[in-house]
């Protein structure tokens, strides 16, 4: 199973260069050598040397240039947040959202607003063909639409991600499809179990589409009550159930463009610091 993603990942050493990361070894060796006794506060400088130099090194993350991303449904509260994030992250951000779809939560934001529909596969078409898009980030709403909109978007999304040439799909889901239904309580299976087949139906279209994916699920989304932690945390067991916030899910989304870790998986989001009910 994949570490625990907080993302502040499981250990110091998975950001430590492998160079210094045999540097400290070599060094712990020594120290732990008869010879090395005489010499044990010279090599502890040497050590702590190579492990500030690592660390430093770690800590400055690549000069990489921003991406292009497009979030569909980036008026709603959890695709505003993400919006927020990746501009937060210096990314250069497009919303997609309905005519009808009230703009309040981007306001201010430096983001580019493209008109459409998602039901309608041209407007799709065109919102993807409006420039180069690197990462895709299905955070749609059905609101007044019927559970069929949630394959039918992602059937639309999916048609044209490829070929305009998207590197990445991040769709949010629901913890309830698939291998995810054991975790979910039984008494209120039955009567989303119309959404779950068509939001199951959304994660096949997201999975097959030749696209680089990852699948984010949540079972219950919540605002992070003020002054708490974000502490939510990635995991690939499907028999995670709980609760996170919408920003915590945000803050993950962002930080899932350029991991190499969730390259088609499938997690669920959860926060064991905010309670489900």
């Amino acid at each position: 199973m994949l570490p625990r993603l907080g993302f502040g990942y499981t250990s110091l050493t998975m950001s430590i260069p492998a160079k210094f990361q045999q540097a400290l070894a070599r060094g712990l060796v020594a120290l732990r050598s008869p010879a090395a006794r005489l010499r044990r506060a010279a090599s502890k400088v040497i050590l702590l040397f190579a492990l500030v130099s690592a660390l430093a090194a770690a800590a400055t993350p690549p000069n990489s240039p921003p991406l292009t991303v497009l979030v569909f449904g980036g008026s709603g509260q959890l695709g505003s947040l993400v919006a927020r994030a990746a501009l937060a992250d210096g990314h250069k951000v497009s919303v997609f959202a309905r005519e009808s779809s009230n703009m309040q939560r981007l306001q201010g934001l430096p983001v580019t607003v493209i008109r459409g529909d998602v039901r309608e596969s041209a407007d799709v078409e065109r919102a993807l063909k409006s420039q180069s898009f690197d990462v895709v980030v299905d955070a749609l709403g059905r609101s007044e639409s019927g559970v069929e909109f949630y394959e039918q978007a992602a059937r639309h999304i999916t048609r044209w991600a490829a070929p305009t040439g998207v590197k990445h799909i991040i769709h949010h889901g629901s913890v309830g499809v698939a291998e995810s239904r054991a975790a979910y309580p039984p008494k209120l299976f039955p009567e989303r179990s119309p959404l779950f087949v068509s939001k199951e139906a959304a994660e096949k279209r997201v999975r097959e589409s030749g696209v680089t994916y990852t699948i984010i699920r949540n079972a219950v989304l919540r605002p992070l009550p003020r002054g708490q932690a974000d502490r939510a945390q990635l995991l690939e067991d499907p028999l995670t159930f709980g609760a996170v916030s919408r920003e915590g899910v945000a803050r993950l989304t962002v930080q899932c463009f350029r991991d190499p870790r969730c390259s088609n998986r499938t997690f669920h989001a959860i926060d064991a610091g905010i309670q489900y009910r």
